[in-house]
């Protein structure tokens, strides 16, 4: 969330309290894969990884123009998809001898297995998503018009105005 903040206040000029929040979960999206497997040191290597790492993929979002009004990707997607690789690296048995040595700890297999593991499951999320809204959109369309989404979607999908008056 820190680092977030920082960010957007050298970034912006200013801090940002949607920032923040946004940052807050970035970091718990990139921790929770490595909870209770990692040194608390590494705890912070990972929230200043994910502030900074979420954030940019944030801005690279916007300036690709893709429709995610929540940042769904860049905060859940890209925080998890690193903090799989980071348990990777972080973990020791010496914290948690129930788990694995990641690469820090002299094992370079669980690491390799932590990156498999996060390509074939985002492998996995953009076909089955893929496929699922292709077979939506063969029932009703996915996406609006571009004529339906600039005259606003109350009226175009209700036929009614939500806010008359308060423009």
């Amino acid at each position: 969330m820190v680092t977030w903040l920082l960010i957007t206040w050298w970034r912006d000029g200013k801090p940002s309290l949607v920032g923040a929040l946004t940052g807050a979960v970035a970091g718990l999206a990139c921790i929770t894969p490595c909870a209770g497997y990692i040194p608390i040191w590494a705890a912070f290597v990972v929230g200043v990884g994910a502030g900074s790492l979420c954030y940019f993929a944030v801005v690279f979002k916007q300036r690709m123009k893709w429709d995610d009004a929540l940042d769904v990707w860049g905060v859940h997607g890209v925080g998890g998809f690193l903090g799989i690789v980071m348990l990777g690296v972080f973990a020791t048995t010496a914290f948690n001898p129930n788990g694995a040595n990641g690469l820090l700890a002299g094992d370079a297999s669980f690491f390799f297995k932590q990156l498999a593991a996060v390509v074939i499951s985002s492998v996995w999320a953009f076909a089955f998503t893929f496929g699922m809204l292709w077979l939506i959109d063969r029932v009703t369309r996915v996406r609006v018009s571009d004529q339906d989404e600039a005259e606003g979607l109350d009226f175009a999908l209700h036929h009614e105005e939500a806010y008359i008056g308060l423009g």
